[in-house]
C-alpha cells in the first residue's frame, strides 16, 4: 500500500512537470463524491508480466445502488498470442476480438469513465498491476485511484464474526454464494464487475 502511494505521488509529480495542462491531472485529485466504480478485466494470463487485456468492464456504485445503466464495456483488439487455456475461461475467441478497439484507446476510455472515483474489485491488485503495466509506456503513469478489494473486505468481516481464516473460501463464487449474490455473466468483464458491485453493496448493508 505504501509503495503504491509513493509511486502515485511520483507519477503525479512527473505528469505535472511534463505537462501542467495535462487532461489527466484531475485523476490525482482527492475524490469528494459518493460514487465508486466496480472494475474487472479479462486477460490472457494470471501472470501480471505476461497478461494481455482482452476486455474491460466497469459499473458505477452510488450509495447502496448499482447503477447498471452507467457502465463501460470494452472489447480489445486481439493480441498476437491468444492462449487456448484462456479462451476456455472467458470464451473470447480471436473472431470475437477482431472488432475490438486498440488497447491504448480502451485505456483512455477507462480513465475518462472512472475519473478520480475509488475503484472496487475482486483481487483488484491484479487488475491494477496489469493495467499499470500497459498504461505506463503510453501515458507515463499508472492507475492512481484508491482501491477497495471485496475479497479482503469479506475476509475481515468473516474473521471478525468468528470464522477461522484458514477455513475461509475466498473464491469469487464462494463469496457471492455466502452473501446470496447472483453471479452475472461469470468470466465476462462487465458481468464480473456487476457481481463485484453487488457483493460490495451487500457487505455494506449487512
Amino acid at each position: 500500500m505504501l509503495r503504491r502511494r509513493l509511486r502515485r505521488a511520483r507519477d503525479h509529480w512527473r505528469l505535472r512537470k511534463r505537462d501542467t495542462n495535462s487532461r489527466w491531472l484531475g485523476l490525482f485529485q482527492r475524490y469528494q463524491g459518493a460514487e465508486l466504480v466496480s472494475l474487472d478485466i479479462e486477460t490472457t494470463s494470471l501472470d501480471v508480466a505476461k497478461a494481455s487485456v482482452l476486455s474491460i468492464g466497469a459499473v458505477v456504485i452510488r450509495g447502496n445502488r448499482v447503477l447498471t445503466s452507467e457502465k463501460l464495456s470494452l472489447t480489445i483488439a486481439p493480441p498476437v498470442e491468444l492462449p487456448r487455456e484462456s479462451v476456455k475461461i472467458h470464451k473470447l475467441r480471436r473472431i470475437d476480438l477482431d472488432a475490438g478497439i486498440p488497447l491504448a484507446q480502451a485505456l483512455e476510455q477507462l480513465l475518462l469513465f472512472v475519473g478520480n472515483r475509488p475503484i472496487v474489485g475482486y483481487n483488484i491488485a491484479y487488475d491494477v498491476a496489469v493495467l499499470d503495466r500497459h498504461m505506463r509506456p503510453s501515458l507515463g503513469f499508472g492507475l492512481p485511484n484508491m482501491t477497495l478489494d471485496v475479497m479482503q473486505m469479506y475476509r475481515k468481516k468473516a474473521t471478525m464474526s468468528g470464522a477461522s481464516e484458514f477455513q475461509l473460501d475466498l473464491s469469487f463464487a464462494a463469496i457471492a454464494g455466502a452473501l446470496s449474490v447472483p453471479i452475472l455473466g461469470r468470466h465476462t468483464a462487465l458481468g464480473d464487475a456487476t457481481t463485484t458491485a453487488l457483493i460490495y453493496v451487500r457487505m455494506k448493508c449487512v
